[in-house]
């Protein structure tokens, strides 16, 4: 009996371990996330000077501005969107418009 004690209060230990490791990654991410917004809110285009937009698209992330309707992609979206076939490309566009 005092084995199954030990071996809960163990599993008990590693439970607590990974919801530190959980909650620690959560709050970097969300941490993250703030400060990606805040540099999104920032952000202007460059041509004109408005404040940049940030769209999902197709499950692609886009910047744009809705006055030149400049558009900027990170590295992930720009590959994203070369996969994408040629009508897929016309949809994301019409997305874009919206």
């Amino acid at each position: 009996m005092d084995r199954n004690k030990k071996d809960k209060d163990h599993f008990i230990q590693l439970d607590a371990e990974k919801l530190k490791h959980i909650e620690a990654q959560r709050k970097r991410f969300l941490t993250e996330t703030m400060q990606r917004a805040a540099d999104i809110d920032s952000m202007r285009c460059p041509l004109c000077n408005r404040q940049l937009e940030e769209k999902i698209v197709n499950d692609i992330s886009i910047t744009i501005c809705t006055k030149c309707r400049g558009i900027w992609l990170e590295t992930e979206s720009f590959a994203k969107m070369l996969r994408l076939s040629d009508d897929m490309v016309d949809t994301f566009l019409d997305g874009i418009k919206e």
